[in-house]
């Protein structure tokens, strides 16, 4: 596949369809780019490098790596595992770790998590249901938001979605993001109720040069869904000028090394 193509990975166990919108959203803004929405294999490792290894081999190199809160953790891992071969990275609503570590309270508690996968064993319709309900919180609209999130999160099996959520419990991408050489921006929700709006500055003072975030103001954890043209306004709108830099970076290269072969 070409280098213009944008692959979208979903959050915990809501599956590809909730993204579409966006997707087709980001397809009129950018009509010479190719949008995927990429649905996961199904894995029951809680190792987050089985899913990393698994992305790596089902989807196509050279691609920009963008996906929503466990999806974009994922995509992050992914753009280091990858290295020259992602040509940028974008998250919407993903913290640099989902529970709190040392150094890192901007996260979940692990307790709260452990009583959520315990809840997810349980009874996994009523969990299930009040993680849609956090998700949509914030929204304007967060009643018909958490019905519509009820929906997809039905679908997906309990091995695969405790396996989800030991992922998300052990990925660790502090150090990751200021160490990615790519184009990377990160997208939070102003009223999240999963993420910490004090992630998104414990984040930018990670970022390397270039590296940016943004506030989408009155929106939760599920900003990508409900609010797909704003989200894919500011997409599209970075991909745009990163890319456009990168072609003027080449064309100076060119234009060097050109120089010098004339010179010799």
């Amino acid at each position: 596949m070409s280098a213009q193509t944008v692959l979208l990975l979903p959050g915990w166990v809501l599956g590809p369809a909730p993204l579409e919108p966006l997707a087709d959203a980001l397809r009129r803004r950018l009509p010479d780019y190719q949008v995927e929405c990429v649905s996961y294999p199904a894995l029951t490792s809680h190792r987050p490098e089985s899913w990393v290894a698994a992305l790596d081999h089902q989807l196509p190199q050279d691609a920009w790596l963008a996906g929503w809160s466990l999806g974009g953790m994922l995509a992050a891992s992914l753009a280091q595992w990858r290295g020259r071969h992602a040509q940028g990275l974008i998250t919407l609503g993903a913290n640099a770790s989902f529970v709190t570590r040392s150094g890192w309270p901007e996260a979940m508690t692990s307790a709260a998590l452990a009583d959520f996968q315990l809840g997810l064993r349980a009874s996994p319709t009523q969990t299930f249901r009040r993680f849609a309900q956090l998700s949509a919180q914030g929204g304007r609209d967060a009643r018909r938001l958490g019905r519509q999130l009820v929906a997809a999160l039905e679908a997906t099996p309990l091995d695969q979605a405790l396996a989800g959520l030991g992922v998300l419990s052990a990925l660790d991408l502090r150090e990751v993001l200021g160490a990615l050489t790519i184009p990377q921006l990160h997208l939070f929700g102003g009223s999240d109720a999963l993420v910490p709006a004090a992630a998104r500055h414990a984040i930018a003072e990670r970022l390397p040069e270039g590296g940016r975030t943004a506030l989408i103001e009155g929106a939760g954890h599920a900003f990508p869904v409900e609010r797909p043209e704003e989200t894919a306004d500011l997409m599209a709108a970075f991909m745009i000028s990163a890319d456009g830099s990168r072609q003027a970076a080449d064309g100076s290269r060119h234009v060097a090394d050109g120089s010098r072969g004339v010179g010799s």
